[in-house]
């Protein structure tokens, strides 16, 4: 593993560990199911985590709730395809 990487793999960590619990509490109440929401937060760490090359450390708090709004969208979407 090359020193990029690893210094990558410590920021992705450090915020996990810092915004994880407002990404989920953001996605809780925006949606149906709030019980879920400790799901889709995941999946916007691993949207995250897809596009790091990408990712710019001075901004990444807007980009996570920029993922996890688009991710909401996309539940409101398919709950209203159901319907």
């Amino acid at each position: 593993m090359n020193k990029q990487q690893t210094t990558f793999d410590d920021f992705f960590s450090e915020c996990y560990l810092k915004y994880r619990e407002y990404i989920k509490n953001y996605i809780a109440i925006r949606i149906c199911h709030p019980h879920e929401a400790e799901d889709l937060a995941q999946d916007v760490f691993v949207r995250l985590w897809e596009h790091r090359a990408f990712v710019n450390k001075d901004t990444v708090w807007s980009l996570l709730f920029t993922i996890a709004r688009n991710i909401v969208t996309d539940m409101a979407t398919i709950e209203l395809r159901k319907v």
